[in-house]
């Protein structure tokens, strides 16, 4: 049963990422360029630490989306792409400095809550962008992504903090801002 819904949660990033690539690709949506590099970086991170505490099939979505993540960067370095604030570099900037305690952090409870946060302040970027522009972002990416993560937890070998965490706080967060797109469209459209 973990081997299946660990397959499933890979399947899902595809399904949740093909449409958000296209849609770069066709210039729809624009990703920022700050929140895929930390959340790549974060989510590699993520996937390590898993492996560490014996997360087993669990860990595998973990690694597949951290490679996606890394595509969608590159993908966001496209001239005319980048929209950064100095408000986006501050958060860039503690996102980083977080990311830096993780490394002197010897403790994995420590590291992965480090590491989860610091994924929660690199999606601010991406909120602030999105506020002035929801159109710009693929909600059925993150409306998919907070299914995958949360099929990734359950699909985790070994139940710890340290292997459930960092899947279930993004569930949280790509399933709010999936809802948070659909209702500030409908607010513009008013």
């Amino acid at each position: 049963m973990k081997e299946f819904l660990a397959l499933t949660a890979t399947a899902l990033i595809i399904a949740a990422y093909a449409p958000y690539v296209k849609d770069i690709v066709r210039g729809k949506t624009k990703p920022h360029v700050y929140s895929w590099l930390i959340s790549a970086l974060v989510t590699f991170i993520a996937f390590g630490l898993q492996l560490s505490d014996s997360a087993g099939w669990g860990a595998i979505p973990t690694c597949v989306a951290a490679v996606a993540g890394l595509l969608i960067f590159i993908l966001s370095l496209r001239p005319g792409r980048a929209s950064i604030t100095k408000f986006d570099t501050v958060f860039f900037v503690i996102a980083l400095t977080a990311a830096a305690l993780w490394l002197i952090a010897d403790q994995a409870l420590l590291s992965v809550i480090l590491i989860a946060s610091v994924d929660i302040l690199a999606f601010v970027p991406t909120f602030r962008k999105s506020w002035k522009n929801p159109d710009q972002e693929t909600t059925s990416t993150y409306a998919v992504n907070a299914l995958r993560f949360t099929l990734a937890t359950v699909a985790v070998q070994h139940y710890t903090f340290i292997t459930v965490l960092y899947p279930l706080s993004q569930a949280f967060c790509d399933g709010l801002f999936a809802a948070f797109l659909l209702l500030r469209r409908h607010s513009i459209a008013r």
